[in-house]
């Protein structure tokens, strides 16, 4: 077979997938939402019926917020019907965490104490095993709710065919590189709240999310993704996991563009081991939601693969076109490198852009070796930043 053309299958495959899973898929999954009747949409009850509530607040040394947090939390209990109950689980916390979450003067918190530190998956699936509520309700120490957040959550459960839903996290992302990632959040919630109107979104937001108990399935302990390792038990259940973009979470992203690359990297790490780890998840006979998963999970672990072909086969073959695209290639990574060096201004919202996308694939790409070399485990330590202000 002669080499150009196998370098020109290579360049055309690549960018088939680049364009597939970035474009194709995002805008296929809008149109056919669109055609959707609009009862498919979330959160139509005005007056969702009063059931008995678990929040679960799963915590690991958070001494320096657990007091404000659980009083925001036990005020928004107050704002909806029905029994209701607030189970911290201390994860193996050495900071007097558990202690804070004892004193607090309401009836309502219930506090779990892990004795050592064992994972967000094994303290929620314990806090499922003990909630006593009809719904769980997720959330975490780093965020703040709008006031009217929990109703919101809670109404799309009036419909029995919503097995769980999840809020809308708004993140404040600084000026710079990390403002690329905050564009690229925005269009990660519009993706997930088609994929919602379609059937289901693929996972939920881990800081603002809620489930009905009967179908939470306990997570096998070191599993990265919670927040897509109970959701896919849930559509598998037969039921829809919607997302409800009215129920607000406020949080706000890390100083240092190192951090948010560790996370990245965790993040797709995860969604390779959920592969390995369920793999039911791969069989469209067992996943009402197969074409998404792929799509929109494990596709774009291939993109870098597919980046670094194109860039090749591009560099290796002849004519004005390949020419063309080779050297717009590097303009774009160019100005990405710059504007991660600091070299281009602040305020340039193509070079963060550029920055997020060569960020965000460069996490994809190391994710597979870190899977295939079994160092899951450590691709991410608690960082410690300012918390978000308050939604109001």
């Amino acid at each position: 077979m002669h080499p150009g053309f196998v370098f020109k299958g290579l360049f055309w495959l690549g960018v088939a997938t680049v364009v597939y899973v970035y474009l194709i898929y995002p805008l296929l999954v809008w149109l056919l939402a669109s055609l959707r009747s609009e009862h498919t949409a979330p959160g139509l009850a005005a007056h969702p019926p009063a059931r008995r509530l678990s929040i679960v607040l799963a915590v690991h040394d958070e001494a320096a917020r657990i007091r404000a947090r659980l009083d925001e939390l036990v005020e928004l209990l107050a704002t909806v019907p029905g029994a209701a109950e607030l189970i911290v689980v201390a994860d193996g916390c050495a900071d007097g965490t558990a202690a804070l979450a004892r004193s607090h003067p309401s009836p309502l918190v219930r506090v779990i104490e892990l004795p050592d530190n064992q994972g967000k998956a094994q303290a929620l699936s314990r806090a499922c095993a003990a909630a006593q509520g009809e719904i769980v309700v997720f959330a975490d120490a780093r965020q703040r709710w709008a006031a009217d957040a929990l109703q919101r959550l809670l109404e799309n459960f009036a419909r029995p065919e919503i097995g769980a839903v999840s809020g809308a996290l708004v993140l404040e992302a600084p000026a710079g590189v990390l403002a690329g990632v905050g564009l690229y959040w925005r269009y990660e919630k519009w993706l997930r709240r088609n994929e919602g109107r379609l059937h289901s979104t693929v996972g939920v937001s881990g800081s603002i999310c809620a489930v009905r108990r009967e179908l939470f399935r306990p997570i096998p302990r070191g599993v990265l993704l919670d927040d897509l390792y109970w959701p896919l038990l849930v559509v598998m259940q037969g039921r829809r996991v919607v997302y409800d973009e009215r129920a607000l979470a406020y949080d706000r992203l890390p100083g240092e563009p190192a951090h948010e690359f560790r996370r990245k990297v965790r993040t797709l790490t995860g969604n390779l081991q959920l592969a390995a780890r369920l793999p039911q998840s791969l069989l469209p006979w067992r996943n009402p939601i197969w074409v998404q998963f792929i799509s929109h999970k494990l596709l774009r672990l291939l993109v870098p693969w597919a980046l670094i072909a194109v860039l090749i086969s591009s560099a290796l073959l002849d004519g004005w076109f390949y020419r063309a695209a080779l050297g717009a290639q590097l303009l774009f990574y160019g100005a990405a490198l710059l504007a991660l060096a600091g070299a281009l201004p602040a305020r340039s919202r193509l070079a963060a852009a550029a920055a997020s996308f060569v960020v965000l694939n460069a996490a994809a790409w190391l994710a597979w070796w870190v899977w295939l070399c079994g160092r899951a485990q450590g691709t991410w330590k608690k960082v410690t930043y300012d918390a978000p202000l308050s939604p109001d």
